[in-house]
């Protein structure tokens, strides 16, 4: 074969090898995450963004997974690979920002992002996150108010800020000039919404009857947490919320 030809074959041959790469490390990634084994999914789907950065469905999947990855990796008290999933997760989800500005879903990521990051912080950084988080989720619901995913981010936030001490209220009237708005009715109201839209979430639920107990309505938090046990598996968070609503209702029912 002459040279000439030799490059038009591997130039005409590798876009279309590339293209298969990036569907089979899209995948696997797929498969992992089906499986919960979140960091096995991180690395097929960080090789498909190496790949093509530019593609909508890569930067969704791979900012999504870091965020559950730091989720996971806090709910297992490793706060520092936490820290730095969330911080990886926020990286992507601003690059996913700038290149898909009319997404729904980069806003409920950015959202995500902000607000599991605030798991790594203390009050007062939080209270710095705290508008970010509002204002991502609410941008995402008026771009698609069917996704039940920003009522859920909404609703911990309603729940936190509603929580918040003396002392962080103090900071945040000293450096906002007012404190983050946000109720324990409030946060009911989203996480009802959620479960509306998708019903049978065991996070959604864990974090309803986290709400109740913050209003004192013990009767409520308690059909809550037993709905929780009632429930199929159907993410990586489900187990840790199964495992803590049992917790619960022994110290509540005992």
């Amino acid at each position: 074969m002459n040279r000439g030809l030799y490059i038009f074959f591997v130039l005409a041959i590798s876009p279309i090898l590339l293209s298969q790469s990036f569907n089979e490390f899209i995948r696997k990634g797929d498969e992992f995450n089906e499986k919960f084994d979140l960091r096995n999914a991180a690395k097929y789907y960080e090789e498909a963004y190496k790949i093509n950065p530019e593609n909508y469905y890569v930067l969704l999947k791979i900012t999504k997974i870091y965020n559950d990855l730091g989720e996971e990796y806090h709910e297992n008290t490793d706060e520092q690979n936490a820290e730095n999933s969330f911080y990886t997760a926020l990286k992507y989800a601003k690059t996913f920002a700038s290149k898909f500005p009319d997404s729904a879903k980069v806003y409920t990521l950015l959202a995500m992002s902000y607000g599991n990051l605030g798991l790594s912080e203390g009050g007062n950084e939080k209270l710095k996150l705290a508008y970010l988080i509002k204002d991502n989720a609410i941008k995402s619901i008026e771009k698609d108010s069917t996704d039940y995913l920003p009522y859920i981010i909404l609703s911990i936030y309603n729940r936190q800020i509603a929580s918040l001490n003396w002392f962080e209220r103090a900071f945040a009237n000293i450096f906002f000039g007012k404190v983050p708005d946000g109720s324990l009715e409030e946060s009911e109201r989203m996480m009802l919404k959620a479960l509306k839209i998708q019903p049978g979430i065991i996070t959604a639920m864990f974090h309803l009857s986290l709400t109740y107990h913050e209003m004192g309505n013990v009767k409520k938090e308690i059909e809550w947490l037993k709905k929780i046990l009632d429930a199929p598996i159907t993410d990586f968070r489900d187990k840790y919320a199964k495992r803590k609503a049992q917790d619960k209702l022994k110290d509540l029912i005992n």
